[in-house]
């Protein structure tokens, strides 16, 4: 079986933004690019076919929403070196909730609303230097869900379902 995650996705000017934030610091640091998502729920080892009714019917119950954006972070670990916190809202907490009620028994997932902008281990200074310069937009906008075949390898990440609010 394969590791998803289901992911929020930005809609076109916020995707447009953070776009760009990453592949102007995936150029400064020399990581890899990826689609810019805050993370539901992550790290899931099941069949596909249990969460596409999931996230179809999540999409069907809820409408676009912002949410703010605190600050940049960085972090030791790969998968949280370098990110964007975004301010925790009932949305983001409802939708962390049903995840978490449907698969805790099989998998425990931190929730940390965030949008990463660089997977890696950096350097203090490789962070200053890379993010001195950034502008980072004062809110986020989600428009849909999808399903994301995850791994280890960034390169190799794929969405392999996607529903809209």
């Amino acid at each position: 079986m394969s590791s998803f995650s289901i992911w929020l996705i930005l809609e076109k000017e916020s995707r447009s933004n953070y776009r760009q934030i990453t592949q102007s610091i995936s150029k400064r640091l020399k990581t890899p690019i990826f689609e810019p998502h805050c993370t539901i729920y992550g790290h899931l080892n099941t069949d596909i076919e249990i969460l596409k009714p999931l996230v179809t019917e999540l999409a069907k119950n809820y409408d676009q929403f912002s949410a703010s954006i605190k600050k940049i972070k960085s972090g030791d670990s790969y998968s949280k070196s370098l990110y964007v916190s975004i301010e925790n809202s009932d949305a983001l907490n409802q939708l962390n909730t049903i995840c978490k009620n449907k698969f805790r028994s099989s998998r425990k997932y931190g929730f940390d609303p965030h949008i990463s902008i660089a997977y890696g281990i950096f350097s203090k200074e490789e962070i200053y230097f890379a993010t001195k310069s950034l502008i980072i937009p004062d809110h986020v906008v989600f428009n849909g869900l999808s399903i994301v075949k995850t791994g280890k390898n960034v390169k190799n990440w794929e969405t392999v379902f996607q529903r809209q609010f």
